[in-house]
């Protein structure tokens, strides 16, 4: 048997599941083998053939984008159309939750419109569906399954020549492989080693639209465990995308050097180019990170090489005002051989003034003066009636050209005559969300000045708060606070600025909001709260703060998780018991019937099950497949946790609703002195 899903991180994200499955079986399927992705075998002979002709291509785009409205719209519209690979799609997204509320009978029946349109993937689901039902119709299971096996489906065959249960809760498929790159991406992105390692080898291989492997995203979100797993899964250290940026640059400019040293161990190559002739040196230095910079001296990287505009790591640095990275670089006696850019003193981010007929093309003078902090070329310009809001080439407008310049000096003046701050520059960003986004404590600072308001943003953007928590900059939270931005103020998801900064495990954030009382159990549009996400991240300087606010330690999310199931599968015992202290509900059930403790079982938390157990939490709980926590343990092998249970008088001879006890899990999987142990 395939070891048991994280039950937190399938409610919290569901589509790592489902959009790998293309989306896939149930998540509430459940037996004793499952394949691993790199053995999925594919869709039925001439699905795939068909499938770029089946005019479904803009809703598995709006998948790959995670943008489920617009995919349930599009699936919908065909499967009226009697589309079966539609009916097929939809029927998964309403079994597993994607986007929607979770409907079971509504999938089935689409299942089964599919299936009897003679979709073997559809009849294969369909008979995991029926078989997990708590009144199991064997004929019907497998009637379907010999439809799908009579489609060529393979794993319905095996499932017909197995004397095993039908399949199990984490079985994954893979019926749209296109889909896989979404789920690996969410996994890398969320940290998720385990379920990289579960994936398996092809995880290693993916890559997004823009040709850069999960290990980049894994690298952007300094996610230590995720990018560990992938390479020892073989992800190529040194890997490059199509611009010639490698994973290692993208650690470099990092703040937490831990990235940067997991992939120098494993050889990436410091000196690797892009195609501007920039090694990862050049990240660092104009991220600000000095100590990237020493690590990567200390790895050989050249100090004095050069970029195709003939720059230095330490011109690159000065010329954007990176002060921290160019004093590292002048300690370890980086050459900076040019005198003009080190005299400009600060960033021009895209603008050079070095030159200006490369990249000043067409700009109006006004734009010129300011990207120069030319106070009397801007006054001029004004008076003699200078659009201050005209558009510039590649930039936006003035406003955002004197922002991206650092030109402060200008920026009053700007402002005073009527500059637009709610305007979008060519990326689609305002001014002061672009500052806050960057953390540009400075340039914020000088636009509140100048009467810009805290809350103030283009129509498409979140509140500039919102930007600089998720970004974890805390004092330009402050700075925006203190200027009054507003507290109960929400992103696309319904995230409120508590909320993020607990999702982030900013503890100084987290206090510096329940200064100014906000709302402190609001929730967002899963139904979750900023102690939920503390609890999930397993923040336990965040979470003792919320509740000396007065956080609700039982509220629980829109899957009926809270946050002491959160917590339980976490290495955090800590935080089980801040929660516990204040009244969290010991064996609160979530909508699969999982407790804390049988969570903790499934993430082999010895510490959590120890407590757990010590707080007489209900150790024969069945949850919705008929699973105990011994079994579960069983599950994945934890023989220290299957012990404690049976110490503390669990039920051994408990079996789930295919008729399985803890013994046979352990058999199946070839744990065979726990088996023995847990036959008795």
């Amino acid at each position: 048997m395939a070891r048991r899903e994280s039950p937190v991180r399938r409610r919290a994200e569901p589509v790592l599941l489902a959009l790998a499955i293309g989306l896939c079986l149930s998540t509430a399927q459940r037996a004793a083998t499952a394949a691993p992705v790199s053995k999925a075998v594919s869709p039925d002979p001439g699905e795939a053939r068909g499938r770029s002709a089946d005019g479904l291509e803009p809703a598995r785009a709006a998948l790959r984008k995670l943008e489920f409205d617009q995919a349930v719209r599009l699936l919908d519209a065909a499967a009226h159309a009697g589309n079966a690979e539609a009916r097929y799609l939809l029927g998964l997204v309403y079994v597993n939750g994607v986007g929607v509320a979770p409907d079971g009978e509504r999938g089935r029946a689409l299942l089964a419109a599919a299936a009897e349109q003679g979709h073997g993937a559809a009849a294969y689901a369909l008979a995991g569906e029926l078989a997990r039902q708590p009144h199991v119709d064997a004929a019907a299971v497998r009637h379907w399954l010999e439809v799908a096996a009579a489609r060529g489906y393979l794993r319905a065959r095996e499932a017909l020549a197995s004397p095993q249960p039908l399949l199990a809760r984490e079985t994954v498929g893979v019926s749209e492989p296109r889909l896989l790159m979404p789920w690996v991406m969410l996994s890398a992105r969320r940290d998720d080693g385990e379920e990289l390692r579960r994936i398996g080898a092809p995880a290693a291989g993916v890559k997004d639209d823009f040709g850069r492997s999960a290990l980049f995203e894994a690298a952007h979100a300094n996610a230590l465990a995720a990018a560990t797993a992938l390479l020892d899964l073989g992800a190529a250290p040194g890997a490059q995308d199509p611009a010639g940026t490698s994973v290692l640059m993208v650690a470099a400019a990092s703040a937490d050097p831990a990235m940067l040293d997991l992939l120098l161990a494993h050889h990436a190559d410091p000196a690797a180019t892009d195609d501007q002739g920039r090694t990862a040196l050049f990240y660092a230095a104009r991220a600000n990170r000095s100590a990237n910079v020493r690590r990567l001296a200390a790895a050989g990287v050249a100090l004095g090489a050069r970029d195709r505009r003939g720059y230095t790591a330490l011109d690159a640095a000065t010329v954007i005002g990176a002060d921290d990275g160019a004093a590292a670089l002048r300690a370890l006696g980086a050459p900076g051989s040019r005198a003009a850019v080190a005299a400009v003193g600060r960033a021009a981010g895209r603008i050079d003034p070095e030159h200006p007929g490369e990249l000043y093309r067409g700009w109006p003078l006004l734009a010129l003066a300011a990207s120069r902090d030319d106070v009397a070329g801007v006054a001029q310009q004004l008076q003699a009636g200078a659009d201050v809001n005209v558009a510039v080439p590649s930039a936006g407008s003035v406003l955002h050209v004197a922002a991206d310049a650092r030109a402060f000096a200008v920026l009053p003046a700007l402002l005073a005559k009527g500059a637009d701050v709610r305007a979008p520059d060519h990326t689609g960003h305002s001014v002061l969300w672009r500052a806050a986004s960057r953390g540009d404590l400075a340039l914020v600072k000088v636009l509140l000045a100048n009467g810009v308001a805290a809350d103030v943003h283009a129509p498409n953007e979140d509140a500039p708060l919102l930007t600089a928590l998720a970004n974890g900059h805390t004092e330009v939270a402050r700075a925006l606070l203190e200027a009054g931005a507003r507290l109960d103020a929400t992103d696309a998801r319904g995230r409120t600025p508590l909320i993020l900064a607990a999702a982030a495990g900013d503890s100084a954030s987290v206090g510096l909001l329940l200064e100014r009382h906000p709302a402190v159990d609001a929730v967002d549009r899963g139904h979750r709260t900023a102690l939920w996400f503390a609890a999930d991240v397993g923040a336990g300087g965040v979470v003792a703060r919320l509740l000396a606010a007065g956080a609700v330690p039982i509220m629980g999310d829109a899957h009926g998780t809270t946050p002491l199931h959160a917590a339980a599968a976490l290495s955090t015992p800590e935080v089980l018991e801040a929660l516990l202290a204040q009244g969290a509900d010991l064996d609160r059930r979530d909508a699969n019937g999982d407790t804390p403790l049988a969570i903790a079982a499934a993430h082999g938390r010895t510490a959590n099950v120890k407590l757990l157990i010590a707080r007489k939490a209900g150790l024969d709980v069945q949850d919705g497949a008929g699973d105990t926590a011994l079994i579960i343990a069983s599950r994945g092998g934890y023989e220290d946790i299957c012990r404690m249970l049976l110490a503390a008088g669990a039920n051994r001879a408990l079996r789930d609703a295919a008729g399985v006890s803890a013994a046979d899990v352990a058999a199946s999987r070839g744990f065979a002195p726990l088996a023995k142990a847990l036959a008795g």
